[in-house]
């Protein structure tokens, strides 16, 4: 596959992967806030049927399930950090890219000499 692997189709392939990330990571950030609040709204759930004399161990475990909804949310919140930052790498490699290359496809765009024979260029 790497043989066939052209400029054009680098850049293409780099600019949908970042798209797809960017994406992604919205829907995770709104995801890790809903979980939050969730956690949250259970945790005041909790102190609500303390207040009315719920046996204590209905009570405990209203908190144990708000403290593990909060760990659950914590982990939602550093996957969307790390899925951000995979999305600025992303762009960056893009832009890599086109500083790399682009201006050898250019020189190849604008050569008025047919090509050689292609595979040359891929020996390493």
């Amino acid at each position: 596959m790497a043989t066939d692997l052209t400029y054009r189709e680098l850049v293409r392939q780099v600019r949908e992967l970042s798209r797809k990330v960017r994406r992604d990571t919205a829907a995770f950030q709104a995801l890790a806030t809903a979980q939050k609040e969730q956690a949250q709204q259970t945790g005041r759930l909790a102190e609500q049927i303390a207040t009315l004399h719920v046996d204590a161990a209905t009570v405990a475990e209203t908190r144990e399930v708000s403290r593990i909804m909060q760990g659950l949310s914590d982990a939602a919140i550093a996957y969307a950090a790390s899925a951000e930052e995979a999305g600025r790498e992303a762009v960056a490699t893009e832009r890599q890219a086109h500083t790399d290359h682009d201006g050898i496809q250019q020189a190849v765009d604008s050569s008025r000499v047919p090509m050689a024979d292609r595979t040359w260029y891929t020996q390493e």
